[in-house]
């Protein structure tokens, strides 16, 4: 698939200190700057608990999205005039794991395994019966959903029924008759009966509710958590991410990886396509990357100053940027936040370095050797007065190691201060 020239792609990411960011892609690399991204979210305004866990689409024409938040709140937001209502997830504990739309009701889920379908009149509540990591509703029948977690294998349920309508049976034994550990990091709809799921413990399966409750492929991983999957554009395609920074392509008809994207260093944390043949990944090491499907080629990286969680691309339509006069970098606001490295550079360079004192029984001794050397060498005396300023100004021989061991032990104790104030910086940590 060809990608036409200069052509203008959406990226929306998500951090895990709650930043929101737009970003415009241009598949003509000379145009991708620091220009084509824009805050969303006031830096200042972010607290410890508003970390972004789930991002995603509410309409088919990709002009809204719904956020969940780690402190349960759930914001709507319209690409053209921005937030627009609010929820708040009370009906359990936990993170918030997975969003939807059922018709015009919204449907979340947090970590304690608990789904509620909001309603005018009243909420449908599911517990699922354990602990959850991802809920997901089908984009193809939105009154089915998904849903998995540590040691609460994938089931799929129907809106309006109280029991679900798949539950996956683990795989057999292992040779040494042991159980096999189960915890679904995330999965994927293929088709209405088709569904994808990673693991935390290194495989990948496909299960099919028509055909049977175990898994009819499964993919296995040696020594690799995989943290995220999403659906290719073929119905047995999928791409995976890692907890050490690989993304694959895996064919689930042949049972095995197909293809591998380079570059990422951190986990890979959500994964996104475009239908232009794009794939786009972020990941803990702060970057987002946007890799060619076929050649594997690395085409954009970019920097953004903190731990992403949660990407979308828009492929249906486009969003312009605000451009707001006066608007500040988040680099800037973080600088405001934590402490200016160069401005304190400046100040103590500018201090004047304070030498050891000599002690009282040698500050006669001191004196008269400085007015000896005097002496010797013919000094003129001070136009001002005294020649006790002459004797200050000649540099005994063991002043400079003095001196160059005081400016050592000062750069030492300014350099741990700046490491303890970064240290209790929430945004250094996030």
């Amino acid at each position: 698939m060809l990608i036409p020239e200069d052509k203008e792609i959406d990226i929306f990411v998500a951090s895990k200190i709650g930043s929101f960011k737009h970003i415009k892609y241009h598949t003509q690399t000379s145009k991708n700057n620091k220009k084509c991204i824009e805050n969303l979210v006031e830096i200042k305004s972010l607290q410890k608990d508003d970390a972004i866990t789930s991002m995603v689409w509410s309409n088919s024409e990709q002009t809204e999205l719904l956020i969940g938040r780690k402190n349960q709140q759930i914001q709507t937001y319209n690409t053209i005039h921005g937030f627009t209502k609010t929820y708040t997830a009370d009906f359990g504990t936990g993170d918030i794991v997975g969003l939807g739309k059922y018709k015009r009701r919204l449907v979340a889920a947090v970590t304690s395994g608990i789904v509620q379908i909001w309603g005018k009149k009243e909420h449908v509540t599911v517990n699922t019966g354990g602990k959850l990591d991802k809920m997901q509703v089908c984009e193809q029948d939105s009154t089915l959903f998904a849903t998995g977690g540590e040691e609460n294998d994938l089931k799929i349920w129907k809106i309006g029924e109280k029991e679900p309508l798949f539950t996956a049976k683990n795989l057999p034994h292992d040779w040494l008759q042991l159980r096999r550990s189960v915890w679904v990091t995330d999965l994927a709809f293929l088709t209405l009966d088709v569904v994808a799921v990673c693991s935390r413990h290194g495989y990948v399966r496909l299960y099919d509710s028509r055909a049977q409750r175990r898994p009819v492929c499964n993919v296995d991983f040696e020594a690799k958590a995989a943290t995220c999957i999403t659906r290719g554009f073929d119905e047995r395609q999928v791409y995976v991410g890692f907890g050490r920074g690989q993304l694959h392509q895996v064919d689930l008809r042949r049972g095995k990886p197909d293809k591998g994207y380079k570059g990422a260093v951190g986990a890979i944390t959500n994964i996104a396509l475009h239908t232009d043949g794009l794939l786009v990944s972020t990941s803990l090491d702060r970057h987002i990357r946007v890799h060619a499907l076929h050649s594997k080629d690395l085409l954009y990286k970019q920097y953004l100053t903190s731990k992403l969680s949660c990407v979308l691309v828009q492929s249906e339509t486009t969003t312009p940027l605000l451009k707001v006069e006066g608007e500040v970098k988040e680099e800037d606001q973080l600088q405001e936040l934590e402490v200016k490295e160069d401005d304190l550079d400046v100040i103590f360079d500018k201090m004047e370095t304070i030498g050891e004192k000599p002690r009282k029984k040698h500050i006669e001794a001191s004196e008269t050797e400085a007015l000896d050397r005097s002496e010797a060498k013919k000094m003129k005396p001070s136009t001002e007065g005294s020649t006790a300023d002459d004797s200050i100004e000649e540099v005994p021989d063991d002043a400079i190691p003095k001196l160059l061991r005081s400016t050592e032990k000062q750069k030492r104790r300014m350099e741990k201060r700046k490491r303890e104030k970064k240290a209790k910086s929430i945004y250094h940590n996030a």
